[in-house]
């Protein structure tokens, strides 16, 4: 019997699953199942695995640096403008929770934001767990949420670190959007063995109540969605279908000589990709109570 750790449903018989391929190049040949919970549509990872066996060398811990990409700086300039929207100010305490090298850390610090710190038990130079020793105005956790065994073990610990009226922004993938009868659509959403529990819309729009949040925004598609040509989800997914098809293409330079981006389809994604971009990949902003915190499940 298969039961949701994140609507705490009980699954019998036979369910909705799926075989999908790793999008990281070094594990691209190896296979891992998916199934959906049938009450709340939301999907979880079946196969156990020895998640720091995948995460070393793991691509997105060796990003460039904003400075030296201005396709970077443009989704960083979008995901900070969330966190101004959402109420960030240059004298708050603000976590990137899950930072990975750290480089969003080192953009809000070059534009102003002293009080930035970074925590992730994967990186290196971030693990250090004495920065969760202290409570935040505004967390951002960007790509967490999905990658923890324990949704509501994971949610409870952003309670325990966000100060009274502070705001927890997540941004995470999108279950309702994903097909499991066409996986190979959604392999970088899916993104295995890595992603272990993927909330449908649904459950992210609904979990806070449980934890004495308020739901403050939700944006339909993630940060790297811009409407800047060529920085785009379209844009980005058609780029990577032109060369391997695999995650690794984010961190390494730009190569042209693909056949397949020399196509009017290519020039149409750069320029009005923003429009077309799928809600696969979400960010929901919520705010803690001020008041008494009830109990989460």
């Amino acid at each position: 019997m298969l039961r949701c750790n994140i609507c705490q449903a009980e699954a019998t018989g036979v369910v909705e699953e799926a075989q999908v391929r790793s999008n990281v190049r070094k594990f691209r040949s190896e296979q891992f199942r998916v199934w959906r919970c049938p009450s709340c549509r939301s999907l979880h990872a079946r196969d156990e695995v020895d998640l720091a066996h995948y995460y070393h060398d793991y691509p997105f811990h060796h990003l460039r640096e904003a400075d030296q990409d201005w396709m970077l700086r443009a989704m960083y300039g979008r995901q900070l403008a969330r966190l101004r929207a959402a109420g960030l100010r240059p004298e708050h305490d603000v976590l990137d929770f899950g930072c990975g090298g750290g480089a969003f850390v080192r953009f809000l610090l070059s534009h102003g934001y002293s009080r930035a710190r970074g925590f992730d038990e994967y990186s290196e130079g971030f693990s250090d767990r004495s920065v969760l020793a202290q409570r935040y105005d505004v967390i951002l956790s960007q790509d967490v949420l999905e990658h923890v065994p324990e949704p509501w073990d994971f949610l409870r610990q952003m309670q325990g670190l966000v100060k009274p009226g502070g705001v927890v922004a997540l941004g995470t993938p999108n279950a309702e959007a994903i097909d499991l009868a066409h996986p190979e659509e959604r392999v970088h959403t899916l993104h295995q063995p890595y992603h272990r529990h993927i909330f449908s819309k649904r459950m992210l729009l609904s979990f806070g109540k449980d934890l004495g949040w308020k739901l403050d925004r939700y944006y339909r598609t993630m940060y790297a969605n811009t409407l800047l040509p060529f920085v785009n989800s379209c844009f980005v997914n058609h780029y990577f279908k032109c060369h391997d098809d695999t995650v690794d293409l984010a961190i390494e330079p730009i190569n042209p000589k693909s056949w397949k981006l020399w196509t009017p389809l290519t020039l149409f994604y750069a320029l009005f990709g923003y429009f077309f971009a799928p809600e696969s990949d979400v960010m929901v902003v919520y705010r803690s109570s001020l008041g008494a915190e009830k109990k989460s499940p």
